[in-house]
């Protein structure tokens, strides 16, 4: 058997998802060449991705034409690719070794996310992965009675660092921690976003493959907190049938989309009551607005979690239940992060590094296709697009050129999110110390640069 014929033909083998074949993605770890047997693991990216037994079977198929051939020995297993934008220097501590984060958010109270949430989770963590569970609902915080932790209270932390609890297989924080079932907890939007910043940063989640953030329900300052705070993967936005819900859901939406962040798909839950002992569905709450969401804002419909006696029931006990249409949901989740952070890696828009030198006057960004750009701190406060810097409703510029000091620094970067980067200046003039920059609007100015250099010579 010759290691190139093998190579050769199992790179005939492609993945359905990102029409690659398995040798280029990286698929196949491990070859040893026997006498008479050929050994190697076949490892997918993600838990739970359907068509892995399919994968293995193509590459019998594939290596049926080798000269001398023997018996075939295929491993089948994963692991959980990081996003690129965790790397960023600023990500905080706590959240080193966390692969991915994906939000479970909804336009509306009562549509069931937070069991959307406990479900999904358990779902990978059953699959082998590493799975933490951050409860941000400050309103009314449920995962801790879901899974079977509803009396347990936030001890005293060591050096600011708060250990999350284990239950299930997976490490769960809540704001219902903090507070007894009798005891609410009010909190204004400035002080929860305070919170919401402290439990990114405060605690120990150790190594995690998935880190799923229930978050409040709604559009307000707690999302727009954690979606500017740390790069997420993506989010997963839950509703219900009625067609009132397909109109809320699009708050949502709209607002992940606005700041950049992948929406993975649609989960309607409530999608109907199948009672005990029946696999009848009736559709009580009527039908249709999980797929009309879906459809209108062109993003797959994952499925749909009918009402039933046996998981409402679970969720009260903290206890689990087994549903492979549950399972089905948390697959596609996992394929479609899987997606994002495969092409994240491969998108041009992405930096590498980021690096400011000449005492912060240039800024030097190496982006993912290995392009770098030398941009001045003069030319990016100039094209700043903030609302004191242009018109938000005519788009024309505001701010002069003569009025930017010539050597003009910038003093921070901080990343926003996974889509940009926030610029502090030591620019005098009022309300122009700094500004929000898309990583899309950089490589721009970063093209721009080359080709006016192009032009100067």
């Amino acid at each position: 058997m010759d290691a190139k014929e093998i190579t050769d033909a199992l790179a005939t083998v492609t993945d359905s998802y990102f029409k690659k074949d398995i040798i280029s993605l990286g698929y196949v770890k491990g070859m040893t060449i026997g006498k008479d047997t050929l050994r190697f693991s076949l490892r997918l990216p993600a838990p739970l991705m359907p068509g892995h037994e399919v994968i293995a079977q193509k590459c019998r198929e594939a290596l049926k034409n080798v000269p001398d051939i023997g018996e075939i020995e295929i491993k089948k297993d994963w692991e959980v690719q990081r996003l690129p934008s965790l790397n960023a220097p600023n990500t905080p501590q706590a959240l080193k070794t966390v692969k991915n984060i994906i939000a479970i958010a909804s336009g509306k109270g009562g549509v069931g996310k937070s069991t959307v949430t406990v479900c999904i989770a358990e779902a990978f963590a059953k699959a082998g992965a590493k799975v933490g569970i951050l409860d941000i609902d400050v309103y009314g915080p449920s995962i801790p009675n879901m899974v079977g932790l509803g009396d347990h209270q936030l001890g005293g932390s060591q050096e600011g660092v708060l250990e999350p609890v284990e239950a299930h297989g997976m490490k769960i924080m809540s704001m219902g921690f903090l507070a007894t079932k009798d005891t609410p907890v009010v909190w204004r939007g400035p002080i929860a976003s305070q919170l919401v910043q402290q439990f990114l940063g405060a605690v120990d989640w150790g190594e995690l493959d998935y880190l799923f953030v229930d978050m409040p329900p709604g559009t307000g300052d707690i999302q727009l907190t954690l979606s500017q705070s740390v790069p997420l993967t993506g989010a997963v936005i839950v509703t219900t049938p009625q067609e009132i819900a397909h109109t809320i859901a699009e708050k949502g939406l709209r607002m992940f989309q606005q700041v950049k962040i992948p929406i993975l798909g649609i989960v309607e839950n409530m999608a109907g009551f199948t009672p005990p002992g029946s696999d009848e569905v009736f559709h009580i709450f009527g039908e249709g607005g999980g797929k009309s969401a879906a459809e209108e804002f062109d993003l797959p419909l994952l499925g749909k979690i009918t009402l039933r006696q046996d998981l409402r029931e679970a969720m009260d006990a903290g206890t689990f239940v087994e549903d492979d249409n549950i399972k089905s949901i948390a697959s596609l989740i996992a394929v479609e992060a899987m997606m994002i952070v495969t092409n994240e890696e491969l998108s041009p828009f992405s930096p590498q590094e980021m690096n400011l030198v000449n005492d912060g006057k240039t800024l030097i960004i190496k982006w993912q296709d290995n392009v770098e750009h030398v941009i001045s701190a003069f030319n990016i406060r100039f094209r700043c697009p903030c609302a004191h810097c242009v018109d938000e409703i005519t788009g024309v510029q505001l701010i002069k050129e003569e009025n930017i000091p010539p050597n003009v620094k910038i003093l921070e970067s901080v990343p926003v999110g996974r889509y940009g980067v926030k610029f502090s200046f030591d620019d005098p003039s009022p309300g122009a110390n700094s500004g929000i920059f898309t990583f899309t609007f950089l490589r721009q100015l970063g093209d721009e640069a080359v080709e006016n250099a192009s032009f100067d010579v």
